[in-house]
């Protein structure tokens, strides 16, 4: 009994373990009768159980802010949390093994809920973790998914009397003075501010704009990310200093260069002014675009305080309700790669932050894109390379793919182009790597002699910290769009707008088809012999080498019978 009680003081002292209230029932049948003083001890523990569930229920910024400063507590908080991941595992594995997957499932179910409870009593920064793990592809339809899930937009709101304060103090007049009617409940709540919904005054500064959404920023945000920056930062130097066996198998990755990397990227999402400059000029671009694509525009904006356009929409997370108003799922899945395909290799500008909690649906069926905190901009050459890489996996080309890789910057000085040739056409060949588009096609052009493996060629890279934020974006808008459709790939979809962002695209397009038809014609008139015999044969005059002095084909040529039958 003794033991019993000393394991539920630990399990609540670790940030609310404890699965649920100690009950006497339960206990009567394993201990028998039960003394008063030992039932009054476990009235004191349900007690401190029902307090501790009612402050993370009603945590606020200021308890974060007071939390920040305990790192024993947070110690706790994160053990209690890994202790709970890992136990809930192994219970799920066994009674999926013993047949009972629904037992499992409302295992796995309740840990994420749980897990979700200590992120949001941790803080902000993990809780942006949370969102990110909630949109990972991998997890996808599983119950971690929905138990983080309210991480999005639903952590829980601080209290209007201090959001009235930041408002006022921020835009320099009183609440009456600005809007006609505030809805004092937030309509979203999420790790570093809220959003409430108002209409503005006639006569007021922001006249002829009618409703409008208001988001304030929670106060002490930059006290509780210096200390958690922190944190991080020395964690970041453990894994550097000790990490030689890790770098080996995934490149020249410096850590607290990736660090040092997402902390600018996390003091400018808690700048407004920074979103709102960022949200200007994603209007500006995708202007062209507003039929099926839009964003809040911005209204005014201080370092604390955004007021912008009111764009309802309804969740991309809700997919039953996208599904019950009519939409097509599938158009929505695809409507966001294509924007992500602008983003990438247009603009060369993107938001690297696309959990479901940031997206949304419009009455008008229109993907509608919110919060503009976390931006990230490439240079002509990663923009590219990443296109190129595209069109590698499509073709299965490892060639091409090694040559992408050397323009986006991830590869070293005096590497071993043999080994990596060998180890991406080993990946293609085995589908390892692949697309629905990719067509499987014979090698003929690579050594065989060596078997590079690869850990072999990990040390030839180096991974720039913008690729793993185009990796982030590119894992959560998986995750949010196989929700959506289950059968999404990003390559499949964005295949049919590749045009829109590269000029020479048809051009580049028929070369490709050309070479096709040049090597299948090799391949039967040389009989086995080299590629250069090709120019012996009598119908070499009728496919020249093609060179950049091939004639630019425009899109209103490629409606030509000869385009549609060389696609």
């Amino acid at each position: 009994m003794k033991l019993h009680l000393f394991v539920l003081c630990i399990r609540i002292l670790v940030d609310g373990l404890v699965v649920q209230p100690i009950m006497r029932n339960s206990l009567f049948r394993r201990t028998g009768a039960l003394s008063v003083k030992k039932s009054k001890r476990i009235d004191l523990l349900n007690r401190v159980y029902r307090k501790r569930q009612k402050i993370i229920k009603e945590v606020t910024t200021d308890s974060w802010s007071r939390f920040s400063k305990r790192p024993l507590q947070r110690g706790f908080v994160l053990s209690g949390m890994a202790f709970r991941v890992l136990t809930a595992r192994i219970r799920a594995r066994r009674k999926e093994k013993n047949g009972k997957r629904e037992r499992a499932a409302e295992i796995r179910s309740f840990a994420a809920k749980k897990v979700a409870e200590c992120l949001i009593r941790l803080g902000p920064t993990y809780v942006k973790l949370g969102q990110i793990a909630s949109s990972r592809e991998e997890l996808q339809d599983s119950e971690w998914a929905k138990g983080l899930e309210r991480l999005q937009d639903n952590v829980p709101a601080f209290d209007w009397t201090i959001a009235e304060k930041i408002l006022e103090n921020e835009l320099g007049y009183s609440i009456d003075e600005m809007f006609q009617d505030f809805e004092k409940t937030p309509i979203a709540a999420a790790s570093l501010g809220q959003v409430y919904r108002c209409t503005v005054r006639a006569d007021g500064p922001f006249a002829n704009k009618q409703e409008v959404a208001v988001k304030v920023q929670r106060p002490y945000l930059e006290e509780i990310y210096a200390r958690d920056i922190m944190l991080l930062r020395r964690i970041a130097a453990i894994a550097d200093r000790f990490g030689s066996r890790a770098a080996s198998k995934s490149g020249d990755l410096r850590w607290l260069d990736l660090c040092d990397e997402s902390i600018k990227v996390l003091y400018r999402e808690i700048d407004y002014l920074s979103e709102a400059k960022n949200g200007i000029e994603f209007n500006k671009l995708f202007e062209p675009y507003s039929e099926w694509l839009a964003a809040p525009k911005v209204y005014n904006a201080t370092t604390k305080c955004l007021v912008m356009q009111y764009l309802p929409s309804i969740s991309l997370k809700k997919i039953h309700e996208i599904k019950d108003q009519g939409f097509d799922t599938k158009a929505l899945a695809t409507a966001l790669a294509r924007a992500y395909l602008l983003q990438f290799g247009k603009f060369r500008f993107f938001n690297s932050d696309p959990h479901a909690g940031n997206l949304g649906v419009d009455p008008n069926g229109r993907l509608i894109i919110y919060d503009f905190g976390q931006v990230t901009n490439l240079t002509g050459n990663q923009s590219s390379g990443i296109l190129k890489v595209i069109d590698a996996i499509v073709d299965l080309d490892a060639h091409a793919c090694l040559d992408a890789f050397r323009q986006m910057g991830v590869l070293k000085n005096d590497v071993d182009d043999t080994s990596i040739l060998q180890v991406l056409q080993r990946n293609f060949d085995t589908g390892k790597v692949k697309s629905k588009l990719s067509k499987k096609k014979k090698n003929t052009h690579l050594p065989t002699s060596a078997n590079a493996t690869e850990a072999q060629i990990m040390p030839y890279f180096q991974l720039p910290a913008t690729y793993a934020f185009v990796a982030r974006a590119i894992s959560q808008l998986n995750g949010v769009a196989v929700n959506l459709d289950p059968e999404f790939e990003f390559i499949e979809a964005v295949a049919p707008f590749m045009y829109e962002v590269q000029d020479n695209y048809f051009q580049v397009q028929v070369e490709k088809r050309l070479r096709k038809i040049q090597d299948s014609l090799t391949s039967f008139f040389s009989s086995g012999s080299s590629r250069n015999s090709f120019a012996a044969s009598p119908f070499s005059f009728l496919f020249p080498t093609l060179s950049s002095q091939t004639t630019v084909i425009n899109q209103e040529e490629t409606r030509s019978p000869f385009f549609i039958y060389a696609s």
